[in-house]
């Protein structure tokens, strides 16, 4: 009886084997083609460093007030975001331009710069930094000292948050950082402070033994810290690209050749991160305060000064794209599907933006009424320099096709180990 029921099951089994097989089949040459590759576990852990990167990364005194962490952002509960469209400063007032960016596998090879910008890159063959400090800048940098302790762009980046007046300096006449005219005076601050604490010193001198401490040896040990912790390695996605081909649904391998076909959305997330190597205008809403007096945001423009630029800014990488939420450099999209939305629309989706959905953090979180651009010659400006994707409406997706990709994006690429 029991040997029966067994080949009733495997002949019941062997059609949706057979789907499984094709569906593999055709995943596998898009996973050729577009280099998908699995995440791998970072080499070369120095515990001592990441001791030190752990405890600088929760600690206030990072901040002129001692009101703010990275981790105020950067919540590891909250995918390594704070869970709002924008984030709030060193004030309930102070409404930061720009949605808090996640923090997974930042060290990976393929980023070749970070923030919504770009504006911190590394050249590491050549050895080179690109920043917004010209101290740390080109072939031969005034500060040397601090651009060898930093030794990445991940270390670059970690240094500059720490030093802008709305995120964690603070605003000026409150305390000594941020009265320092110059950013290395500012940096000099912070390092002082710090190294005065006697825990905090001797993680220092443990992680750096016999160097002289800057603020490249800080930036060094976030670094350190956040490839460990926030590096995502075991998502369905990364297993199934690992030989496990059952790691995936029919369903979510279905959405995987949505998202590499008929989605298009290879054109900016391709590789192993799934993103974070290419800058487009895709005619995303502009809310919040922007980079300039007229609440305005140009993105890669303000790094580049090429007009080719204007409204570009970095695709993210993709995992744990779940748990990151809002969505957009201005965190303009809720959910997921509503971003998947947005680009079935094409450039149009700009002026039937629902703006609503914002109205809980206006009273709760913000005190005030979030600035949403509606002019129609901004908005004219944007469309007409948005990705030709978006320009000419190219991608139309089924329900079904929306269905399969949203259950790619939600469950094969999420990480247990981040889900709260």
């Amino acid at each position: 009886m029991k040997f029966t029921l067994v080949i009733m099951a495997l002949v019941c089994l062997t059609p949706q084997q057979a789907i499984s097989d094709e569906l593999d089949r055709e995943l596998q040459r898009y996973v050729q083609m577009f280099k998908y590759e699995a995440i791998e576990r970072p080499e070369g852990v120095d515990q001592n460093k990441y001791v030190l990167g752990k405890n600088l990364f929760f600690d206030t005194r990072l901040s002129g007030n001692k009101n703010v962490s990275c981790a105020t952002c950067h919540d590891p509960s909250k995918g390594t975001g704070d869970g709002l469209p924008l984030p709030v400063g060193v004030t309930k007032e102070t409404i930061i331009p720009r949605n808090s960016p996640a923090l997974f596998n930042l060290d990976h090879y393929e980023l070749g710069s970070l923030f919504w910008d770009g504006r911190v890159s590394y050249d590491d063959m050549a050895e080179v930094y690109d920043t917004p400090s010209e101290v740390l800048n080109g072939y031969y940098p005034k500060r040397l000292d601090i651009t060898e302790a930093l030794g990445s762009a991940l270390a670059a980046q970690a240094i500059f948050p720490i030093i802008s007046h709305e995120e964690m300096r603070g605003k000026k006449g409150t305390n000594p950082i941020a009265d320092a005219k110059t950013d290395e005076q500012a940096w000099s601050q912070i390092m002082k402070r710090l190294l005065a604490i006697e825990e905090i010193k001797n993680l220092f001198k443990k992680a750096y033994p016999g160097q002289n401490i800057n603020i490249g040896h800080l930036g060094n040990a976030l670094a350190e810290f956040q490839r460990v912790e926030f590096n995502s390695r075991n998502t369905p996605w990364d297993r199934y690209l690992r030989g496990e081909l059952n790691a995936l649904t029919p369903g979510e391998k279905r959405g995987a050749i949505v998202f590499s076909t008929v989605g298009r959305c290879t054109k900016c997330h391709d590789g192993a991160l799934l993103g974070g190597r290419v800058f487009a205008n895709i005619a995303s809403p502009q809310i919040g305060p922007g980079k300039d007096i007229v609440n305005n945001d140009e993105g890669r423009f303000y790094v580049t000064k090429r007009g080719v630029n204007k409204y570009q800014f970095r695709t993210p990488p993709l995992r744990n794209v779940a748990l990151t939420a809002p969505y957009f450099h201005s965190g303009a999209y809720e959910t997921l599907e509503d971003v998947i939305e947005h680009y079935t629309k094409g450039v149009g989706a700009i002026d039937e933006f629902d703006s609503g959905w914002l109205s809980k953090f206006e009273s709760t979180i913000y005190g005030q009424r979030l600035f949403v651009e509606t002019n129609p010659y901004k908005l004219f400006k944007k469309k007409e320099n948005a990705h030709p994707l978006m320009r000419n409406k190219m991608i139309r997706l089924s329900s079904q096709e929306k269905r399969d990709l949203i259950k790619f994006l939600k469950f094969s690429l999420t990480d247990t180990k981040f889900k709260r």
